[in-house]
């Protein structure tokens, strides 16, 4: 489901393996006020993860995360939990972006690969208890990932909003939603200057509504994330060329206006 389109001549290797000896240095917003926070406490974790089974359809793998595993500034799967007067009203399950890492590494970009999971977390559900709705609650909820991402190093937020009332939470909270009839594109650069190809990444509507949101959470100085749209007719045709893709969002500061 990617391009197949090769980096330059420039020096991938060595950009991307700098970025992994280093942090990329953040420009950060002050962080928000927490809602509760990631789960340490096992019946605590298991807690959070029946509610999202309880309220939306998994679309995830695997098991329940490792809730006791201590916070080493890391990404890594995370459940986060709030709770009033002892009672869970919501809980939201974050993760690494390890599924698009993968698809980097199908095109031969393993250190790529390891960046995007070192550095794009994607946030694969929220939940709110059906009495506590509409009070802002999933709103919180949505913002505290988002800035728990950022304190994780994490430039990039992912979403897959799946009805409406998803698709509006995201816009809320300044994600960029994309169309169902196009594909995001996944690129990193240096300086502007493209390291890999445009990986491309659609949401296919069989089983109902589902596109790709996304949010730039901090700038990055040197290696960065470049965020497009190409049609999915082109990838779908192996036609996808840089002319088809819209450039949407970098984390690169010099990509942003003064």
């Amino acid at each position: 489901m990617g391009s197949d389109h090769r980096t330059t001549s420039l020096g991938i290797e060595g950009g991307i393996k700098n970025l992994l000896r280093r942090a990329a240095r953040f420009h950060r917003v002050d962080p928000l006020e927490p809602v509760g926070g990631p789960v340490r406490d096992e019946a605590k974790a298991q807690e959070v993860w029946s509610l999202l089974a309880e309220e939306i359809e998994h679309r995830w793998n695997g098991s329940l995360p490792d809730s006791l595993a201590e916070d080493d500034g890391a990404l890594r799967p995370t459940l986060i939990g709030l709770w009033a007067e002892d009672r869970l009203i919501g809980g939201a399950f974050v993760r690494p972006a390890v599924e698009e890492a993968t698809a980097f590494a199908t095109h031969c970009w393993k250190d790529a690969a390891q960046v995007i999971r070192e550095r794009v977390c994607i946030t694969e559900a929220i939940a709110v208890r059906g009495e506590c709705r509409g009070k802002g609650i999933g709103l919180q909820i949505k913002r505290y990932c988002d800035a728990w991402a950022r304190e994780h190093h994490a430039p990039l937020m992912l979403s897959i909003p799946t009805n409406e009332g998803a698709r509006r939470l995201n816009e809320k909270a300044g994600h960029t939603v994309l169309d169902t009839d196009v594909s995001m594109v996944l690129q990193l650069t240096c300086d502007g200057e493209p390291l890999t190809g445009g990986v491309t990444f659609h949401r296919e509507q069989t089983e109902g509504y589902s596109a790709w949101a996304f949010k730039v959470l901090a700038e990055t100085q040197g290696v960065a994330l470049r965020v497009g749209q190409c049609p999915y007719t082109a990838v779908e045709a192996s036609t996808e060329s840089y002319d088809s893709i819209i450039w949407l969002d970098n984390t690169d500061p010099a990509a942003i206006p003064q």
